[in-house]
């Protein structure tokens, strides 16, 4: 973008949030996902025109994907009900492991036995493509009608679960096949990232509570928690926790403070300080407001990212297809697996598991994570990137023709936008 003048680079950022607003707008009237049309932004404008250098976009796809599943997350936990994710966290955590070690599985045999390659390659390739991601998940879930409130609770932590698996089994994998890493340190380490992840939540939310009542009125005061956000980020990762979880977690502590306050007892309340009036119109004047603005921006820009990431040149008819097959894979697994939960434990609908099984987009983790093994020094891992970002367009294609093809079914699969209240 060097050779940009300034004018032209604010021109495109603003064309950027007109389409984006736009694709929200056509989204709630047609249930087309707005990512199609801002990752086809993004291939328009970088690789297919050369207006913006996909070189310099990847370099930045890890920072800026980050900062956007951060802000997400925290929105997520915001809207979730405590009540209902401590009924749907068991089922949730079971779908989600048992989806993702099958994805694993089936993308690994892939690898081997069509590809040819090493199983321990095979399976790094399947912990990276395995999980879905809550930048998509998240936003797309909470406005589709056809689904009860529980199964969006359901989806959006399976979503953030899954993300949390990709990270730390990825890391893992490589680990165990750049150094001396032990395959049994995968359980230890999945097992420390969820305990350290949030102990480190629970501390922050209580802490950020006490302090939303100093700072009611105070126009900064979504600067401030967004300065927490990354700090606890980075805490919670240096300390081998799950940073993504930590981040959900605190959003949904801070989104369900009346809940959790109600179970201390009183002068435990008055100790800590409690004062949860000022609270809750702290957060609802501010944060939620401000958060889901700045989480409609960074995924926006989130969108065109992988877009102008995306490698034209490398994509084969060969490796097309095999991208195809790795996406077959994890299509099959997740529909055979949901109908077998939809019917023994969850007892989902027939529309319901048709969106479930729809509701496999990749994303940021997905990105980000497929450039690691190369730069690690892994041999035979050069085509990752485009293996991965192969199945992200896939995956997000396929979800949006599934959903279209379900509104028509049930008009009623994207909420209707509602009148404002006199």
């Amino acid at each position: 973008m060097a050779h940009l003048s300034v004018e032209t680079v604010l021109g495109l950022f603003g064309l950027v949030i007109f389409v984006g607003l736009a694709g929200e707008i056509f989204f709630k009237k047609t249930g087309v996902p707005s990512a199609l049309f801002l990752i086809a932004l993004g291939v328009l404008l970088g690789p297919m025109m050369g207006v913006a250098d996909s070189l310099y976009a990847t370099k930045l796809a890890p920072y800026f994907g980050t900062l956007a599943l951060l802000i997400i997350l925290f929105d997520g936990g915001l809207d979730l009900q405590l009540r209902k994710v401590v009924r749907e966290a068991p089922q949730a955590f079971l779908f989600t492991l048992a989806v993702f070690v099958a994805s694993v599985g089936a993308v690994a045999g892939f690898y081997v036995w069509v590809l040819q390659g090493d199983w321990l390659n095979g399976l790094l390739l399947g912990a990276i493509l395995g999980g879905t991601t809550p930048v998509m998940v998240i936003p797309i879930v909470s406005q589709l009608a056809v689904l009860r409130e529980q199964t969006k609770v359901l989806l959006s932590l399976e979503s953030a679960l899954a993300d949390v698996f990709v990270v730390v089994a990825s890391l893992s994998f490589i680990q165990v096949l750049s150094g001396p890493g032990k395959v049994e340190h995968l359980y230890s380490t999945v097992f420390n990232s969820f305990v350290a992840a949030l102990f480190l939540a629970i501390v922050a939310g209580v802490a950020w509570v006490r302090l939303l009542t100093w700072l009611e009125g105070q126009g900064l005061a979504y600067m401030l928690t967004l300065a927490a956000i990354l700090i606890l980020y980075d805490v919670a990762e240096s300390l081998g926790g799950s940073g993504v979880l930590a981040i959900l977690a605190f959003g949904l502590i801070l989104g369900n403070m009346d809940d959790l306050a109600g179970c201390l007892a009183k002068p435990i309340r008055r100790m800590i300080g409690f004062e949860l009036e000022q609270a809750r119109l702290a957060l609802e004047t501010f944060l939620k407001r401000l958060n889901e603005e700045l989480s409609f921006l960074v995924r926006t820009f989130f969108y065109v990212l992988l877009g102008l990431i995306f490698d034209v040149g490398a994509l084969t008819w060969l490796v097309a297809a095999v991208g195809l097959g790795f996406f077959t894979c994890i299509l099959g697994v997740r529909g055979i697996l949901t109908e077998a939960f939809g019917r023994s434990r969850a007892h989902w609908t027939r529309a319901e598991c048709r969106v479930i099984t729809a509701m496999l987009p990749r994303g940021v983790a997905v990105a980000v994570m497929s450039f690691v093994p190369a730069s690690a020094g892994i041999p035979n891992t050069e085509l990752f990137p485009i293996y991965a970002l192969s199945v992200i367009a896939l995956s997000v294609i396929y979800m949006t023709i599934m959903l279209a093809l379900e509104r028509r079914r049930a008009p009623a699969v994207v909420a209707p936008i509602l009148p404002p209240q006199a």
